[in-house]
């Protein structure tokens, strides 16, 4: 009996012996080990002093890649996130740092090889500096005004970040919208921080995010600026041209005041003597409640041109005097006369000029049906000066068109 008992026992030990050589065997040629290369593994940063230092370039991703072995069935499923590849930054200083990697993984999987032993990591500390708000404003205000100078409280924010983020850092910039206002805008308005392109800076906080802005808009009205000449050049010579720089400017004030404005004078501009041109800088003659809109405009250039003077004669008839305030449904018949218009002007343009170059009129204001001797009147502006007209009455007879 003993000797069947033990003859069983041998035979099981063998059978199990024969399935594990079996399931070996099988193992080994369906279901062998293999090497294979997980590529891109992602390397962890972990215990980075967050209060005092930060990645250079936060968008930066390091990889690495690893070789394993395993069976053919774990290979099959495994993703480069089973790996964790870790970098340790403990004590680590502002500047480039050497860290070295440690690598584990799942325990089927045998790591053989990494493509790199350590990565340079660049630090840098995180630092704080003020930088100034600037309002940049958007949009037309209502026809009629005008934005001046805006303000921002506070006047900077606080940036916060990575040292080269934050000295790249260059203002703080707001934006308000003054489409249509006729009155001033005031708003809190979100922060945005940039660097000297206009670029946003997203890797810094900053504190407040939020200032109040304050738009000041105002009536405004654009005027020509003439020159205000006194005394007159030496014998011979003539103004040929007398312009201010710059020749139109903005005024504001009340509305009312701004309506009945339509030109500023400069301050007097003495030409008495003169046998050249000549630039002066001189004052404004600012009206009684106006102000002037550029409050840093306090002079304007005016240039003199100064040429020597020549006479012209021009001959014409009654056909080209016009005849101002005819009532209505007459007509003005002249007599056949010539007459005789001698003016004054620069000598590089008084050849240029003829009759049509001037307005010469008569008026007949209040004139019925009949014969009149009107007088004869020459409109002669600069740079021109009336020397004389002959003869300065017109015979004229009125009547029905």
């Amino acid at each position: 009996m003993g000797k069947y008992i033990t003859g069983d026992v041998v035979l099981k030990v063998v059978s199990v012996l024969v399935a594990l050589v079996l399931w070996m065997y099988v193992m080994n040629e369906q279901n062998p080990q293999v090497i294979y290369t997980v590529r891109d593994v992602p390397v962890q940063l972990k215990n980075l002093d967050e209060t005092s230092l930060a990645l250079k370039d936060p968008s930066q991703k390091y990889t690495v890649d690893v070789k394993v072995r395993a069976r053919r069935s774990v290979i099959a499923s495994l993703k480069p996130e089973d790996i964790v590849v870790e970098a340790d930054l403990r004590g680590r200083t502002e500047g480039e740092n050497m860290v070295p990697l440690s690598v584990s993984a799942p325990q089927n999987v045998e790591v053989l090889e990494v493509s790199e032993k350590e990565i340079a990591v660049v630090l840098e500390a995180i630092v704080e500096e003020q930088v100034p708000v600037y309002v940049e404003v958007k949009g037309v205000p209502a026809e009629g005004f005008a934005v001046k100078t805006p303000t921002a409280s506070p006047q900077a924010v606080l940036v916060k970040g990575p040292r080269s983020q934050v000295n790249a850092s260059r203002r703080a910039v707001v934006e308000a919208d003054v489409s249509g206002k006729n009155s001033a805008v005031v708003l809190s308005l979100p922060v945005k921080v940039v660097d000297a392109r206009g670029n946003e800076q997203k890797g810094v906080s900053f504190r407040p995010e939020t200032v109040e802005v304050r738009v000041p808009i105002v009536p405004v009205a654009t005027v020509p600026v003439l020159p205000n000449l006194s005394g007159n050049p030496q014998d011979g010579y003539i103004v040929k041209e007398a312009r201010v720089e710059p020749s139109v400017i903005m005024v504001t004030g009340g509305t009312d005041v701004l309506k009945n404005i339509s030109q500023i004078y400069t301050d007097p501009v003495n030409v008495d003597g003169l046998s050249q041109s000549t630039s002066v800088e001189v004052g404004l003659q600012v009206p009684r409640g106006v102000q002037l809109f550029d409050e840093t405009l306090s002079r304007v250039r005016v240039v003199v041109e100064i040429e020597r003077a020549n006479v012209r004669t021009l001959s014409f008839t009654g056909e080209d005097i016009s005849f101002r305030n005819l009532q209505a449904g007459l007509t003005a018949v002249p007599g056949n006369h010539e007459f005789v218009l001698t003016v004054l002007g620069p000598n590089s343009i008084i050849d240029k000029v003829d009759v049509k170059s001037f307005n010469i009129y008569a008026d007949a204001a209040g004139l019925s049906e009949g014969e009149y001797v009107l007088k004869v009147k020459a409109e002669v502006s600069a740079p021109y000066e009336l020397i004389s007209l002959e003869p300065d009455t017109v015979e004229v007879t009125i009547k029905r068109q």
